[in-house]
């Protein structure tokens, strides 16, 4: 009897959270909702920041779940990772969960094979879904487009190392959890920060899918991927691997313009190095150094070459003018005088 009531006490313990959350229960701060396509009906969960406002630039974290959590109910894909993801992200971000409907999958391929090709397996219906769900909430809120991540576990792990490879201009930085990648795409992924998990005693999705893709993108010369390999755990390691110390935080540093700097960026860039050699020096080979100062020279009547008001003209104005009053009083003086 003690043995059961000592096992029946680790069960429980082994079930409550570490900690409690200190933000709130995720089911009850995040909204139903539900997208639609012409091949597909994706429900998913949205959870914004407290004190969400328009006026501010948030990160987006797509979370990706696995087999199991698969319906229609709107519920099941915040079971595993997504409370302790909203406790511990380092700052304010929005959390996208989308539930993929049963018997589908986000990448069709069997996952007892591991890695697989992008290029041999068509992107799911799922899939395109997500990204266009992105772009309607990229119109809806105010995203961060510089930092939008993707988190996924077993079948989700690979949704994550699927939208990274097709949509690598998209996705700043992610965290594939015991899925499977395309090791020939490894030349596209040398410069994603992607911090994988992966257990060798994983009887549901081999290890060798993950090491492939990895040893694959190590062998390019990629050097932002990280790879974390247990030797025990099976396949559900999710837990301890989304725990690991910094994670979160690192994720949270990477930005795409890293990768892919945009052309906005680079006319600043140009147009800053352009004006740098002009206006610091005033003058450049004797003309104004700015067209801007003309402007503002010719609006006030102050240019050299053209004004009416420029600094020789109103000196002699003055002159005149003072030369005039002074005739005047000469004038009224010398009346006073022959009276």
């Amino acid at each position: 009897m003690k043995r059961f009531i000592a096992f029946i006490l680790t069960m429980l313990f082994l079930t409550v959270p570490l900690t409690a959350s200190a933000k709130g229960d995720i089911n009850e701060v995040a909204s139903f909702n539900t997208y639609k396509n012409t091949n597909t009906v994706l429900p998913y969960r949205l959870i914004l920041p407290d004190n969400y406002d328009d006026n501010k630039s948030y990160p987006l974290i797509f979370f990706f779940h696995g087999a199991g959590e698969r319906g229609n109910d709107n519920k099941l894909q915040f079971f595993h990772l997504v409370q302790y993801i909203y406790d511990n992200a380092p700052e304010d971000c929005i959390i996208v969960a989308p539930q993929c409907p049963s018997d589908n999958q986000w990448v069709d391929t069997p996952w007892i094979n591991g890695a697989y090709s992008t290029d041999k397996v068509k992107e799911s219906n799922e899939m395109v879904a997500v990204m266009e769900l992105l772009e309607d909430l990229e119109i809806k809120y105010s995203v961060d487009a510089d930092r939008i991540y993707a988190i996924g576990l077993s079948m989700g792990g690979f949704a994550t190392w699927d939208i990274i490879t097709r949509h690598n201009d998209v996705i700043a930085a992610a965290i594939p959890i015991c899925g499977g990648g395309d090791p020939s795409k490894a030349e596209l992924l040398k410069d994603t920060p992607i911090f994988t998990f992966h257990a060798i005693n994983d009887t549901a999705v081999p290890y060798q899918g993950t090491k492939q893709t990895v040893d694959a993108i190590k062998g390019v010369g990629g050097t932002k991927i990280e790879y974390t390999q247990y030797s025990t755990g099976g396949h559900g390691i999710w837990n301890q691997a989304i725990q690991t110390k910094g994670l979160l935080e690192k994720l949270f540093k990477c930005k795409l313009s890293d990768r892919y700097p945009t052309e906005t960026s680079e006319d600043e860039s140009d147009n800053a190095t352009e004006n740098s050699g002009t206006e610091n020096s005033g003058t450049v080979n004797g003309e104004a150094s700015t067209d801007a100062s003309i402007e503002s020279s010719e609006a006030t009547g102050e240019n050299e070459e053209g004004g009416f008001w420029n600094a020789t003209t109103l000196t002699l104005a003055i002159s005149i003018a003072i030369a005039a009053i002074i005739t005047a009083l000469l004038s009224v003086f010398k009346k006073k005088k022959k009276a």
